[in-house]
């Protein structure tokens, strides 16, 4: 991830549906997959559901009806990934894994919330996944940071990322600083306890650390 990118500029891409070699020359075919999503947010706020390690400090699910006071000003738009959807109804959630999307599909999920996929996925299920914009070679649970990031929330809190979240892969951390890094406007919130954050992370100067008691009162939660 090199640079930051908006939605408020994203009007869709062309991804590649076939490769095939004919005459010794490669030749692709490709469709074009529009940006139909039109986030708009009051708070600019956004709490990112990693994992459920922090489940017995926080219940991550009071989060569904969470209004943020007065007008919806300190309202949290939610994002989540890993096994987290069938724990709760999320604003948005991030899957590359086509069982994980079947399941989805099966249990009329995407009628409730707006998920996010590869574009095979997309294609293979037209009307009821959404591509990932730019989609990115990270981890899912850097996706999820990414994406509120690039829907333009100014401070993105983070929940149940720390050392003890089990990642997908060895270099899911990397990839959460990656996000961290590109997208230096925004601010990034450890929610948790500051020590037991990877100190890749702490080291930016847009991302700080809150305990979850300081997140409630903070939020209006």
């Amino acid at each position: 991830m090199t640079e930051s990118r908006y939605r408020r500029d994203y009007s869709g891409e062309f991804v590649i549906t076939e490769t095939r070699i004919a005459d010794g020359r490669s030749q692709q075919t490709r469709e074009w997959i529009p940006n139909v999503i039109e986030n708009h947010h009051i708070s600019g706020r956004a709490a990112v559901i990693g994992s459920k390690t922090d489940q017995e400090r926080f219940r991550y699910q009071r989060l569904q009806r969470h209004r943020g006071g007065l007008l919806g000003k300190k309202r949290l738009q939610t994002y989540g990934t890993g096994d987290l959807w069938s724990d709760m109804t999320f604003d948005f959630f991030v899957t590359t894994d086509r069982g994980q999307a079947q399941a989805m599909a099966d249990t009329g999920y995407d009628t409730r919330s707006t998920i996010y996929t590869n574009a095979n996925i997309c294609i293979e299920n037209p009307g009821r996944f959404y591509l990932v914009p730019f989609l990115q070679p990270i981890d899912n649970l850097a996706l999820a940071i990414y994406l509120a990031a690039f829907d333009g929330h100014q401070e993105v809190f983070m929940l149940g990322y720390n050392i003890d979240t089990p990642g997908g892969t060895a270099a899911w951390i990397s990839d959460v600083a990656s996000v961290m890094s590109a997208y230096a406007a925004t601010q990034f919130v450890l929610v948790g306890t500051e020590s037991n954050m990877p100190e890749s992370w702490r080291g930016y100067r847009n991302v700080i650390s809150m305990t979850y008691r300081k997140f409630i009162s903070y939020c209006d939660i």
